[in-house]
């Protein structure tokens, strides 16, 4: 397994807008298509060192951006969020509860399913 942080592929999802054209490009080839820093370097034409330039300030400014706007850090407070709902749901073993446990169930299942 490679040491990549693919923390970075989820971030660039949220913000990737956010990036310059060229930190756009380089996380995506990195990061999401798997490309290596050379390969990279081959296809914009510029040198390794300035793709592995760019990958850090492109990282530095995911990181930054979901520091300030935390859209990861609330997604997945509503997924495990919906997840305990599903589990607490499950835990009613009423008959007659059973329709509106169901419901609970797939609302929250349409939470998690659309993050």
């Amino acid at each position: 397994m490679s040491g990549k942080n693919f923390i970075y592929s989820i971030l660039y999802d949220y913000y990737g807008n956010l990036l310059r054209s060229n930190q756009a490009t380089v996380i995506d080839l990195y990061y999401n298509l798997d490309y290596s820093l050379s390969e990279i370097a081959e296809e914009m034409n510029i040198s390794r060192q300035g793709v592995h330039d760019t990958l850090k300030r492109a990282e530095k400014n995911l990181l930054k951006y979901e520091d300030k706007i935390k859209l990861y850090e609330k997604y997945v407070k509503y997924m495990n969020s919906a997840e305990k709902i599903i589990d607490l749901a499950s835990l009613i073993d009423d008959s007659k509860y059973k329709d509106i446990v169901e419901k609970i169930k797939s609302e929250a299942g349409k939470i998690i399913n659309e993050g």
